[in-house]
């Protein structure tokens, strides 16, 4: 069982199985659904990764376990509902997060549609709800590894976790996967013996159902030809191929090529990992997922650099929420064990910044190198810079869909500590998505530096970088959040991001998320919805004195300016509603918390403010007071529309 002495040495188990995962998914990315035969051909000696990808976008193998485990903070009692609310709070509709296949084609795809029309978990995922087909493809496994971060070295809590999880989606042997996958990752933080392991996980399994079936198949025919790990592909391939399976992407398969690896391997980390990914099917799932479990085995000292340093602590995501879209590795493993912690009722740990190795935060070096040694980040470069927000050009493609709203806003302050053997003067400099560059020389005062985020109309911040002549030390970066936002719709900007993994062109309004309905640019910002419409920009941890927002009510009968919004089923909105002024709070359902008379036309301008006074929330509409309860303006802000609706945003300002 954890403890609170533990924290240290679980915040590396977590870490070294978390890298395994990403370090397995970008290795299988290249070659996803390919044969075995496909890729021997076009990587006939593979060694390492098959692609520099550098910044890579975004994956549905790490978005599972990023956001269906936010479900430990956002409720109090953690159930396969609580989990199933958590998929509908955070996912994007119809883009974004996994693969959107269509209802009786995709699992999870089917899954939100039953969550949406009211079916709660775990009805949602079921066999009887959904049939056998739907219920046994890969998913349940593939988004399974966070449970075993969580629960703090006790496998029967993962295999419980992954199970409430997975039954969101899946049933049967698609439950069956995530259970094996948690526990086993679990205890290979313990059990350096894979063989171990496995059988140790096989233990938490159904005995009467296929999957167990089919492991103990594997490790028996590994057992009677140790030598020769392409026998066992063949026999997987003959007996346990696509063909014997229905639907896309099925379990069992690929979980059989899983095993065999794992068998066959011995442990060691990059031939396990090579060895899977030349067996082809879904490749970037079935070597994340033994990627966690042999990063829990052979920890940190047991993957070789190689695998990491490309990766520069940077894990993008699709979500709902733009600002979680920009995430680190480090970080996100820092969230894992509080949740670990939390969950076993034990004290929340603190930890640097710099806590761990490798985890730069995705600073990156011009002309020269930085390393994190000591908890400190450790500068031989004449210059240094992170990303607050991504252009196409910085990413590799828009495999699933990515939406960003940057991390820093303008007018945020960034406040540096950092030390060095030589007196020097430090220039820093933002650059916008425009390209304006602005820079400002400054001597350290007590040991660390300011630098202030400009402040401009439809000013969004592309990166922050620093420059100096000698060596330093990073040992901790704080950004104080006093946003000054403003866009003006009708001078605005798209991000071409090129090709999306569905196929067509992804165009994203700038520094804004999709969450539903249709958006574009077209003499403002114009929105329509059939059921909801709703995008949003913002950041967790940002508050605001006012809100504001210009705009024409082209159609239907709802128009709202939202703010406080957590995700989609976690958010407050004031705006109209018929002929009333309302104030809406959305926790799970919606609820109309206050209303005034309020009448308005379609096509007509009109200026709504938000203003957080002592008094309560002030509201002008059309020139006219009103007063709701007293909120917190705070977190992601944007546009809500109701069903059948349209309108036309010409300014939005947050300060």
């Amino acid at each position: 069982m954890l403890r609170e002495e533990d924290k240290d040495q679980y915040l590396r188990n977590v870490y070294a199985a978390w890298l395994g995962k990403v370090i397995g998914v970008r290795l299988g990315s290249p070659v996803e659904n390919w044969s075995s035969e496909k890729i021997l051909s076009f990587y006939p000696r593979e060694e390492g990764y098959l692609v520099d990808y550098d910044i890579y976008a975004a994956d549905d193998d790490t978005n599972g376990p990023l956001f269906f485990v936010r479900a430990l903070e956002d409720h109090q009692e953690i159930s396969a509902e609580a989990i199933g609310q958590t998929f509908l709070n955070y996912l994007q509709e119809y883009k974004g997060f996994f693969w959107w296949g269509g209802v009786g084609v995709s699992t999870e795809h089917t899954a939100y549609e039953n969550l949406k029309k009211g079916i709660k978990a775990p009805l949602s995922g079921s066999l009887e709800t959904n049939g056998q087909t739907m219920a046994e493809q890969i998913g349940g496994q593939i988004f399974s590894d966070c449970w075993a971060y969580v629960a703090g070295y006790d496998a029967d809590k993962a295999a419980e976790l992954a199970a409430m999880a997975s039954s969101v989606t899946h049933d049967r042997n698609g439950i069956q996967g995530a259970k094996f996958v948690a526990a086993a990752i679990t205890l290979a933080m313990k059990e350096k013996d894979i063989h171990k392991v496995i059988n140790g996980a096989l233990a938490y399994l159904d005995p009467e159902l296929e999957y167990y079936r089919m492991a103990k198949d594997i490790l028996s025919f590994y057992e009677n030809n140790k030598e020769d790990w392409t026998s066992c592909l063949n026999y997987i391939q003959t007996n346990y191929g696509y063909d014997k399976y229905p639907g896309v992407c099925h379990i069992l398969p690929n979980s059989a090529l899983m095993i065999m690896a794992m068998s066959y391997g011995e442990g060691d980390f990059s031939r396990t990992l090579v060895m899977l990914n030349r067996c082809g099917w879904d490749t970037d799932c079935n070597c994340g997922n033994v990627g966690s479990i042999l990063g829990a085995l052979v920890g940190l000292e047991g993957i070789d650099a190689k695998w990491i340093e490309p990766i520069n602590d940077v894990l993008n995501a699709s979500s709902a929420i733009g600002c979680l879209n920009l995430q680190t590795v480090s970080e996100s493993t820092k969230y894992f064990v509080k949740l670990a912690y939390k969950l076993q009722g034990l004290k929340e740990p603190r930890f640097s910044l710099f806590e761990l190795p490798y985890g730069t935060k995705g600073i990156r070096a011009d002309l020269g190198s930085l390393a994190v040694k000591d908890r400190e980040l450790h500068v031989e470069a004449k210059g240094i810079y992170a990303y607050a927000y991504y252009l196409a050009e910085d990413l590799y493609d828009a495999r699933y869909d990515p939406q960003f709203s940057p991390i820093l806003n303008p007018g945020d302050r960034i406040e540096v500590y950092l030390h060095s053997d030589h007196d020097q003067v430090y220039t820093s400099y933002v650059q916008d998505c425009e390209g304006n560059i602005r820079t400002y020389e400054t001597v350290p005062l007590d040991g660390k530096i300011f630098i202030d985020l400009p402040k401009g109309n439809n000013c969004v911040i592309h990166k922050v970088g620093l420059r100096a002549y000698s060596p330093y030390v990073i040992s901790d970066i704080k950004v104080h959040r006093r946003p000054f936002i403003e866009y003006d719709f009708e001078d605005y900007a798209y991000d071409h991001y090129g090709p999306r993994y569905a196929g067509s062109f992804m165009n994203n309004i700038r520094a804004f998320v999709e969450h539903s309905g249709d958006w574009k640019l077209s003499s403002g910002l114009f929105g329509q919805s059939s059921e909801h419409g709703l995008i949003s920009s913002g950041c967790y941890g940002n508050t605001y004195h006012e809100l504001f927002w210009r705009f024409a009510p082209v159609k239907g009968e709802e128009h709202l300016l939202v703010f406080n919004m957590k995700g989609y089923l976690d958010r407050y909105a004031v705006g109209l509603k018929g002929q009333e002024l309302v104030f809406i709070g959305y926790r799970e359902e919606e609820r109309i918390l206050a209303s005034y008379p309020a009448a308005w036309e379609k096509g007509r301008t009109y200026d709504l403010f938000l203003r957080d006074e002592e008094e309560g929330l002030l509201v002008n509409f059309d020139g006219k007071d009103f007063v709701f309860a007293k909120t917190e303006l705070k977190d992601l802000f944007g546009i809500g529309l109701g069903k059948e609706s349209s309108s036309l945003t010409l300014k939005l300002k947050a300060s």
